[in-house]
C-alpha cells in the first residue's frame, strides 16, 4: 500500500483529498522539493531544506518548515524503504473563491509522498536540444512545470531521456535536471541565475569535483559549442549523474564514449551519497 502525508496526516495514498479550489490546482501556486534516500539516509537534507525555505519565501508563502520534514521523518519511517524519492509539495492552499490575488486568510496544503526507487548509473543517454520556452524564475522550484512537461515529452517522442535547453543562443540547463560540459580536463556549468535551478546535486558536484583537484568553471555555453565537447552530462537528485553521448541535432557527443574525467566524478559522488550526509 502507498502512503502519504497531508497536511501533517499519515494516510493511505487512495485516501488523501485535496479541495478542487486549492491553488495548487487551479493556479500552479505552490512549491515543490525532491529528495533522494539512499541506503536509509536522506541526502543533502539540510541543503533540499534550505532551498524550498527559498521557494516559499520567493513566492510569499510565510510558513516554518521545521514541521514539514519532522513529516518527512514520519512518513519514511512509516514506509521503511532504503532507497527511496521523497517528494514534498507546498501550495498557498484552498480559498472559498477563485481569486488571483493571494487570499487573506488560507492555510497552505502539504502533500508529501515516498516512492521507492533504485538509483541506476547509465551508460549513454540521448537528448534533444530545444528553446528554452519555461517561465524566467527557474531558480524558484514552481509546481508550475507545464513547459518542462512539453519539453521532457517531446524528448520521449524523439526517443531521448532529456530536453537541453538555451535561450538566446546560450544553454541554461535540462528539462529537469543541471547541465555539465567536459572541455579537455575542464568541466563547465552555467552560472547560476534566474534562469537556473540551484541544484542540490549540482552544488555536490562541484565541491566533489574541487577535492579531486578538477577545475570546474562556471560560465556561459553557447548552444552551437555542444557538440563540440568531449562530454556532456546532466545532474539530479533523483538521477544522480546522466551522460549525454547523443544529440537532436548535434549527434554524437566526443567520441561517444563516457569520458575518464566523468566515470571519476561519477565514482566520487556515489562515495558521497553512501557517507554521513
Amino acid at each position: 500500500m502507498n502512503w502519504c502525508c497531508l497536511n501533517g496526516v499519515l494516510m493511505p495514498l487512495h485516501k488523501a483529498q485535496i479541495s478542487p479550489m486549492d491553488r495548487g490546482f487551479l493556479f500552479g501556486d505552490g512549491v515543490y522539493e525532491v529528495m533522494a534516500q539512499v541506503d536509509g539516509r536522506i541526502r543533502a537534507k539540510s541543503l533540499h531544506a534550505r532551498r524550498l525555505q527559498s521557494s516559499l519565501d520567493s513566492i510569499g508563502l510565510e510558513m516554518s518548515i521545521e514541521q514539514v520534514f519532522g513529516d518527512v521523518d514520519r512518513l519514511v519511517k512509516k514506509v521503511g524503504f532504503v532507497n527511496a524519492k521523497i517528494y514534498i509539495q507546498v501550495t498557498r492552499g484552498s480559498a472559498l473563491a477563485r481569486d488571483h490575488a493571494f487570499p487573506s486568510t488560507v492555510s497552505p496544503t502539504i502533500f508529501i509522498t515516498v516512492s521507492e526507487f533504485e538509483a541506476v548509473f547509465q551508460t549513454g543517454s540521448k537528448a534533444i536540444v530545444r528553446s528554452d520556452i519555461r517561465w524566467r524564475k527557474n531558480h524558484i522550484k514552481s509546481v508550475a512545470l507545464l513547459g518542462n512537461v512539453l519539453l521532457m515529452q517531446e524528448a520521449r517522442d524523439s526517443d531521448a531521456q532529456e530536453a537541453i535547453l538555451y535561450r538566446d543562443e546560450y544553454v541554461t540547463e535540462a528539462s529537469t535536471s543541471n547541465l555539465f560540459v567536459i572541455r579537455g580536463e575542464k568541466v563547465v556549468t552555467p552560472p547560476l541565475s534566474d534562469l537556473i535551478l540551484p541544484g542540490i546535486t549540482r552544488h555536490l558536484l562541484i565541491e566533489i569535483a574541487q577535492r579531486l583537484g578538477i577545475s570546474v568553471v562556471e560560465d556561459s555555453i553557447r548552444v552551437d559549442s555542444l557538440p563540440e565537447a568531449d562530454g556532456i552530462f546532466l545532474s539530479s537528485s533523483t538521477r544522480g549523474l546522466m551522460p549525454i553521448v547523443e544529440l537532436d541535432p548535434g549527434g554524437r557527443v566526443g567520441n561517444g564514449e563516457l569520458t575518464s574525467l566523468f566515470l571519476a566524478l561519477r565514482d566520487a559522488y556515489d562515495k558521497r551519497l553512501r557517507c554521513d550526509d
